[in-house]
């Protein structure tokens, strides 16, 4: 089962009545340099979370999904960008009445900072898991990363069949950008997982694990289980 309702984040509650905006594929949500004067709440769709250094590359630091919440910084100004991944929906709060909800409700409050805990232990998660690893057992973190977050997202078992299929709408340079390789060793790396049976390619946007158990040994870690709403059996 999923968290029950009390342990919900209650911080939410201030996108009740929120606007709600609707994404294309390649539209941009957060423009880093861009006035931080709102917050989102991601309903649907998959958007990626990227910072463009002065030499032009580019890193990605995160992909969103259902539930998950971005915008909130310590400055005035997005330092990163939030663009559309697929066709997307978010509810858009203002930063003024997300603070004065949090104000009001000391409940709130602290379910938005044990939020904020879990995004800290995602990012140590995922600094341990991509450190010191291979491109071969990059890519099986990464494929590791995607199932769990739709396993979180949909309060499925780790034992539904249907995690098997893994959607992959990143392209190979996000995915490589991402894992801070070249495009063509995530093309590479994908052949050479298939080649060792763990998984198979069905089309350029998913793939099945035909292998968990190899998968995850090969990746050295269980699918980002840091203590968070994670589905209890």
């Amino acid at each position: 089962m999923p968290d029950s309702p009390q342990h919900a984040d209650v911080f939410l509650a201030a996108f009740d009545r929120a606007e709600t905006r609707e994404l294309a594929p390649g539209d941009v949500l957060i423009a880093a340099g861009s006035p931080a004067d709102h917050v989102f709440n991601i309903l649907g769709g998959t958007l990626m979370l990227s910072r463009t250094g002065r030499d032009g590359r580019r890193q990605v630091l995160s992909f969103l999904f259902r539930d998950h919440f971005v915008g909130l910084t310590t400055t005035d100004r997005y330092y990163f960008t939030v663009e559309a991944v697929t066709a997307a929906k978010v509810a858009c709060c203002s930063r003024v009445a997300f603070d004065a909800h949090l104000s009001r409700n000391p409940g709130a409050e602290r379910a938005f900072l044990h939020m904020t805990f879990r995004v800290l232990e995602d990012m140590l998660d995922a600094l341990y898991s991509l450190g010191q690893r291979t491109a071969l057992e990059r890519l099986a973190v990464f494929l590791l990363y995607l199932r769990h977050a739709r396993r979180l997202a949909e309060g499925l078992p780790d034992s539904d069949r249907s995690l098997a299929e893994v959607a992959l709408p990143m392209t190979r340079e996000d995915i490589a950008d991402f894992l801070g390789l070249q495009k063509e060793t995530v093309s590479r790396s994908f052949a050479q997982l298939e080649e060792r049976g763990l998984i198979q390619r069905a089309e350029n946007h998913r793939i099945t694990v035909r292998n968990l158990p190899g998968l995850r040994e090969l990746a050295g870690v269980v699918d980002f289980a840091s203590p968070r709403r994670l589905v209890r059996p």
